[in-house]
């Protein structure tokens, strides 16, 4: 075997490779059918699988979901190698920064809620600045719509954002309260949804907006202590979090995974997860400074491999979790006020730093 001397981290893709040579050192090629691979503890690693390179060699790829020391067990034609089990040990991940956005000599002002379409067309919602910034799948500026006020088109205050498609994003404006659609190309205002209230379809300060896999965007609102489901044309579909068990307070952030929302909660400190339906099924994290604690948990998304990452606003840092709520990494940089976040589709992250006016690129 080779590459077991690599640096594993939680919640990152590993590869190894298995090398049949014969004495002379001359590559004996195998198929895959002639190959097992056995990871232990099988709870513990996801997307196990083997490839026949080019060269000859078996290429095994897995992802390990937490820190700690795994077992690898490599069978060909049924028969274990000499060496097997070969142990080796899963560390933390370390999020790094790797660049940033390329601002073109423009200001962004406290970026929020950031969002990546599928061409890789990157939306910033500056909260000051009361706009929407547009930068291209290089990280370079593009362009910008929205000012202050409150008639279409205008802005007060956006803290989120999403793609409903390519071409079209919500904004969720806190102090508006409401969404607002727009047409990414041309800048223009599409829709409305929502007024000031307690009733369906209405907001009080929405902190955050995502879409599910139904095509419904689904919004957080802080003032409410509550998260509203509703289709794109505005109708409501339901709500949760606004009663025991699971009772919401001041959510900042949410998103859908496989159906499940995530919803960052301020005054519990924690992560908060519910079913497609609304119920709530358990929690993740508790107050405090150490790792896989939180002081203000703000933007989160989910990676390609399953893991959570979350912004930690006061803190200054990204932190990792896997599903099940058990604290796999960090951002190794500390940053002055993280607070959206979101993955590009080449797998890296963007952070959007709200004191320091960046966003900041993340692998």
């Amino acid at each position: 075997m080779e590459g077991l001397s690599q640096n594993f981290q939680a919640g990152v893709e590993a590869k190894i490779f298995i090398c049949p040579k014969t004495h002379e050192g001359e590559i004996n090629k195998l198929h895959v059918d002639q190959v097992e691979v056995l990871i232990e503890p099988v709870d513990q690693v996801a997307s196990l699988t083997i490839n026949e390179e080019f060269s000859g060699k078996l290429q095994v790829k897995f992802v390990p979901k937490v820190p700690g020391a795994c077992n690898i067990t490599a069978k060909i034609n049924g028969e274990k190698l000499a060496n097997s089990p070969l142990k080796i040990q899963v560390k933390e991940r370390q999020l790094e920064l790797v660049g940033e956005l390329d601002l073109q000599n423009e200001v962004l002002e406290n970026p929020t809620g950031i969002a990546v379409n599928g061409k890789g067309l990157i939306a910033v919602a500056s909260y000051e600045k009361h706009c929407i910034m547009i930068f291209d799948k290089e990280g370079k500026y593009v362009r910008q719509f929205g000012h202050h006020g409150e008639n279409p088109g205008e802005l007060d205050c956006p803290v989120d954002v999403t793609f409903m498609n390519d071409d079209e994003i919500l904004v969720a404006e806190v102090w508006n309260h409401r969404i607002q659609q727009f047409n990414v190309n041309t800048g223009n205002a599409v829709k409305i949804f929502g007024r000031k209230g307690t009733g369906e379809a209405e907001f009080e300060d929405p902190s955050s907006i995502c879409m599910d896999d139904q095509g419904h965007f689904v919004v957080a609102e802080i003032g409410n202590n509550r998260v509203q489901v509703l289709t794109k044309e505005g109708a409501p579909v339901s709500k949760f979090g606004d009663s025991r068990p699971g009772k919401l307070q001041r959510p900042q952030g949410c998103v859908f995974h496989k159906d499940m929302f995530i919803v960052s909660n301020y005054w519990s400190k924690s992560l908060k997860l519910f079913d497609s339906s609304g119920k709530f099924l358990h929690e993740i994290g508790v107050k405090g400074e150490a790792d896989g604690q939180f002081r203000d948990p703000w933007g989160l998304c989910v990676d390609g491999h399953g893991n959570i990452l979350v912004c930690d606003n006061q803190r200054g840092v990204v932190q990792q979790f896997s599903i099940e709520g058990c604290f796999t990494g960090k951002s190794v940089v500390k940053l002055q006020s993280p607070r959206g976040i979101t993955v590009m589709p080449d797998g890296r992250f963007l952070v959007s730093d709200n004191k320091g006016h960046k966003v900041f690129i993340m692998k």
